[in-house]
């Protein structure tokens, strides 16, 4: 739910609190002064670093360039230079919906000339006001959800580069394009800061009509939260680790707010579009929360209790992609009862689901020779090639299945494919040519499983017909490997760096 209201001061967010309390700001531009690198005191800014403005204000620059083109310019200079995107659309909508308080914001960034700042004067020397609606987010801080820019019509405005000029009336002609780019800077969550530093984010335009590294670092910093946390691979399967004062807090990760609550950071790359469940299970009391984010720390999902007694699960369909999977806590009580630590050990659980094998990123060598077409695939199946999985239960029946197309140069050449399982104690087990699992020894050179002439489509049998609990499995997790060689390239074996998982449990 969002509570309206707008023009008040906001105040910090709570981890815990899931409803979210939509407020309003300005921020304002005046003549001639100078600030530059000022985040938000909450570090509000736009999820996913991404937002879309409607520009189809009406009207021609004395200088012959639309004003829309002018601001589509300076929001395309901050494409250009930052991580952050504004998305632009020729249509027009009304900035001031929603700030008289008589009814809702339309959530659509618009600009546009006026007499008045949605019905309040602008004050005296203003050029323009950035009116915003914020959010706030589940991770402590402030979404920004609609960022509204009036000009003064009351000003004159015109397109030009180069130092602030005057009219023939000997009044100061305001460039449009530079003041659109410090506007730009609020809409994006930058403040005033008079420091002294080159910026276009000073409080008193100047001569300055192009963004200055100060104005660079500051949209760099808010928006690249993600690279202050020590940011850990996950693929899928379990992952073990612990929630304590070492580790990132939320308020780093999201560059502002007062949570200061630990998380852990995983990184995971979903090569094709799955269906993925994510578990996480804890000791001690730990009051563990679950998220899945995008690149710019948008949130996806979230949960703390769905698999029940105070566990957090996710089911998502991820596409292909880059994702952040955050381990957090509660930074204050919630509703269940949950335990009170907010530190402790935890399991992740990463699984998934599809109706094929999946893609095996990360093509690798024994000695570095091109086998840049190469593409491996692999899964787990319980059903007979049905659905593909890594997660099963010791008494399902299951095949661990692979394919791999070969790189052109190599196909019709006489070759091999081999097999590897790598254990949970370091343990790696490799099928020989009678199609049983024995140690690798590396000094035996190349583990080769079959020989034969490789065609453009080779598939392997990993495991056939397998109950884990007949030969005594009731809970493990183990990876699976496969590649192939040609006899031309002696040592040489082509692989995937991301294994087929299977989780037995």
């Amino acid at each position: 739910m969002r509570v309206l209201q707008p023009f008040v001061n906001v105040m910090p967010s709570v981890l815990a609190s899931l409803r979210a309390v939509v407020v309003a700001g300005v921020a304002l531009l005046a003549p001639m002064t100078v600030q530059a690198y000022e985040l938000g005191d909450f570090g509000q800014k736009w999820p996913g670093a991404r937002t879309t403005f409607y520009i189809g204000m009406t009207g021609t620059s004395g200088s012959g360039i639309p004003w829309s083109q002018a601001f589509r310019e300076a929001a395309e200079e901050w494409n250009a230079s930052t991580r952050f995107t504004f998305d632009l659309s020729p249509e027009y909508r009304d900035p001031c919906v929603g700030y008289d308080g008589t009814e809702s914001p339309d959530f659509a960034n618009a600009v546009d000339f006026r007499s008045q700042v949605c019905g309040q004067d602008f004050a005296e020397g203003t050029l323009a006001v950035t009116a915003f609606f914020t959010e706030f987010n589940t991770l402590g801080g402030l979404e920004l959800v609609e960022t509204d820019i009036i000009f003064n019509q009351g000003r004159l405005f015109d397109v030009y580069d180069g130092p602030l000029r005057r009219a023939p009336s000997g009044a100061f002609e305001f460039d449009f394009r530079r003041v659109a780019l410090h506007e730009l800077g609020h809409a994006l969550g930058l403040q005033h800061e008079d420091d002294g530093q080159p910026s276009i984010m000073t409080s008193r335009i100047g001569n300055l009509d192009s963004l200055q590294e100060d104005d660079i670092a500051a949209v760099e910093f808010l928006y690249g939260g993600i690279e202050r946390c020590m940011a850990m691979p996950a693929g899928f399967g379990w992952h073990h680790d612990a929630l304590d004062d070492s580790d990132c807090q939320i308020l780093e990760l999201m560059a502002g707010g007062s949570d200061d609550s630990a998380v852990d950071v995983w990184v995971l790359d979903v090569p094709s579009t799955l269906d993925v469940t994510l578990d996480t299970i804890t000791s001690g009391g730990l009051d563990s929360v679950l998220l899945v984010m995008d690149e710019g720390l948008g949130i996806i999902a979230q949960d703390e209790d769905s698999a029940g007694d105070c566990r957090p699960r996710i089911n998502q369909q991820l596409d292909a992609g880059r994702y952040y999977v955050l381990v957090n806590t509660f930074s204050s009580d919630t509703l269940l009862n949950c335990g009170s630590a907010k530190e402790g050990p935890y399991r992740l659980s990463i699984r998934y689901e599809h109706d094929d094998l999946i893609p095996l990123p990360g093509h690798v060598s024994f000695q570095g020779n091109n086998a840049g077409q190469a593409a491996f695939y692999g899964g787990v199946t319980a059903d007979g090639g049905q659905t593909y999985l890594n997660s099963v239960r010791p008494d399902q029946v299951i095949d661990v299945r692979a394919k791999i197309d070969i790189d052109p140069k190599h196909q019709g050449q006489p070759g091999f494919v081999a097999a590897a399982v790598l254990l949970p104690d370091g343990e790696i087990l490799v099928k020989n040519p009678a199609g049983d699992m024995v140690p690798y020894q590396p000094d035996a050179g190349v583990p080769i499983y079959q020989r034969r002439t490789l065609s453009a489509e080779e598939s392997i049998n990993v495991l056939d017909q397998l109950r884990p609990s007949d030969i005594g499995i009731t809970s493990i997790e183990a990876d699976f490997l496969v590649g192939y060689g040609v006899d031309s390239q002696p040592g040489e074996l082509h692989f995937h760096q991301q294994p087929i998982n299977l989780i037995v449990e």
